[in-house]
């Protein structure tokens, strides 16, 4: 069965950031100190960018995908800078899900 495309879109935002670094995270290469590389490459912001569309080129839509995602971390209350730093440290995404898991468990 296909999904409508409010459907797909219910279904993306109702994941816990966590989730989103799980599951798309596998997607990918971890990289730092970048969203994207343009190819593979993302940190962790960027896989969550990924999950709301992005497609890691640095086109008109990476402003919107990056809106996006700062506001699905603001919903969670969890800062871009925290995101970005952990990434960073060489934290891969499963371990900074694990750590926003044990910090508030509704990431």
């Amino acid at each position: 069965m296909m999904m409508t495309q409010q459907q797909q879109q219910l279904s993306r935002q109702q994941l816990t950031i966590s989730q989103i670094l799980r599951n798309h995270g596998k997607e990918f290469v971890q990289i730092r100190k970048q969203l994207s590389d343009g190819h593979n490459g993302r940190c962790a912001l960027g896989v969550i960018m990924a999950h709301y569309g992005w497609n890691g080129k640095d086109d008109y839509d990476a402003q919107d995908r990056l809106l996006d995602a700062l506001v699905a971390l603001g919903r969670n209350g969890i800062s871009e800078k925290l995101i970005i730093r952990l990434n960073d440290s060489g934290m891969t995404f499963d371990k900074i899900a694990d750590y926003l898991d044990r910090i508030d468990k509704r990431y």
